[in-house]
């Protein structure tokens, strides 16, 4: 258990202890007819109290909270204890079991000095108390004995140590708990990172390579383009081929001249609108085999965002699985559909491929797999882990017609760069 959720924890069971504290009094005094010294045990009171109200207002203070805090805070509740069970009986009280409470505390929220030094500040305390005390006024005759009050007491105390503790087992091992997935998720993301960043330094090389070749052909595709071709019939198709080579070459640079950049040097401004048009514009040129209709849905924001490079590729890949699969399925359009509330981005992409199996559903985004001859396997998983730098995450489920939905939900708060009043 951290320190400031101790902190927190010891707050609660504070103000119960004092609740406690003031209903028992009023319970002896009332109905068992024991006159205590009220004033001493008042007072005590009324100092933890105070220290309780000051706890609270440490809670919402930026300060870093410490084991050395926590161990003070337990102290000054065993000292608290000790006053009031000084007044009323001393070790022969059977709330004194109560000094188990802090050292149970402190085993769960504390390093090994702390433990054994919160222990031995309760020892002497009870120590103290086998040797000076108030002895109990005795109860009244109507009421039974000294000795069943004892016993009763002892019920009362147990019903509560046993309330409290279960509470503290509880609670550590719920923390324990999702430590451990916590670490699970680490090693996880550790994996799936080690995996991602061998990927991209093996794109950056092939990227590297191949600049070359693309050089050389866009200069055959500029001569066969001045070749006399009377009928036209190469020229549609060389100009195409032309535009996907320079496309190409621009991917490449920006692979290479922002790679180790940061965020903010990875983009430039755009409206929403326009980068993301401007995505799919371009994905088009590089597949015109698909018939793609992109429409921006209400309620739609229209900011000026970061047009950060990675999210533009994620959503290219996601462009191009679906169209393979639409492809593979004998089909030739897809449905691209916008909407941005409350600052984020949802885009979803409806194939009409195919769709998933349930065997294939718990791969999606985690491992590279790929249902086609050509395919690496390794577009989803790259696409999921660049959105999830920015918080965002992607889906795939099948439609309920024919094909799969790919979802991507993106936060825009760290994108965001002016907001626009406009929703065009």
């Amino acid at each position: 258990m951290s320190p400031t959720k101790s902190l927190k924890a010891l707050f609660w069971l504070r103000t119960f202890t004092i609740l406690g504290q003031l209903s028992v009094i009023a319970l002896v005094e009332t109905k068992l007819a024991m006159e205590l010294p009220l004033m001493p045990m008042l007072i005590t009171i009324s100092g933890l109290t105070l220290w309780n109200l000051a706890a609270y207002w440490r809670q919402s203070r930026p300060w870093e909270t410490t084991q050395l805090e926590i161990f003070i805070n337990l102290a000054v509740d065993a000292t608290a204890l000790t006053f009031l069970l000084y007044w009323s009986g001393g070790a022969t009280n059977p709330f004194v079991s109560l000094y188990l409470i802090p050292i149970a505390i402190a085993s769960a929220a504390l390093s090994a000095r702390y433990i054994w030094s919160t222990s031995l500040i309760c020892i002497i305390y009870y120590s103290f108390l086998m040797l000076y005390y108030t002895p109990l006024p005795p109860m009244h005759g109507d009421y039974g004995s000294d000795f069943n009050a004892h016993v009763f007491g002892m019920w009362v105390n147990f019903i509560l140590s046993a309330a409290l503790m279960a509470t503290i087992v509880a609670g550590i091992s719920q923390a324990i708990h999702k430590r451990d997935q916590s670490l699970a998720k680490a090693r996880e993301d550790a994996l799936s990172n080690e995996k991602i960043v061998a990927m991209g330094t093996l794109a950056a090389g092939v990227a590297h390579e191949i600049s070359t070749p693309l050089s050389t052909m866009t200069m055959l595709a500029d001569e066969l383009l001045h070749v006399p071709d009377p009928d036209q019939l190469l020229h549609p198709d060389l100009i195409l081929m032309r535009k996907q080579i320079d496309i190409c070459k621009e991917r490449i640079k920006d692979l290479l001249d922002h790679a180790g950049h940061t965020r903010s040097e990875g983009g430039h401004a755009l409206l929403l609108r326009q980068f993301i048009g401007r995505v799919v514009d371009q994905w088009q040129v590089m597949r015109p085999e698909i018939e793609c209709t992109l429409s921006f849905n209400e309620p739609f924001q229209n900011p000026v965002i970061l047009a950060e490079q990675t999210i533009a590729q994620s959503i290219t890949n996601l462009l191009n699985n679906a169209a393979d699969a639409t492809l593979e399925n004998d089909n030739t359009h897809i449905v691209v559909s916008v909407l941005n509330t409350q600052q984020e981005l949802n885009i979803q992409i409806d194939d009409e491929g195919s769709g998933i199996t349930p065997g294939l559903a718990d791969q999606i985004g985690k491992v590279p797999f790929t249902t086609k001859e050509s395919g690496f396997g390794i577009g989803l998983v790259l696409s999921n882990a660049s959105l999830g730098r920015f918080g965002g995450e992607v889906t795939l489920t099948n439609r309920s017609v024919q094909g799969v939905r790919t979802e991507i939900r993106l936060p825009l708060n760290e994108l965001i760069i002016e907001e626009s009043p406009s929703n065009g």
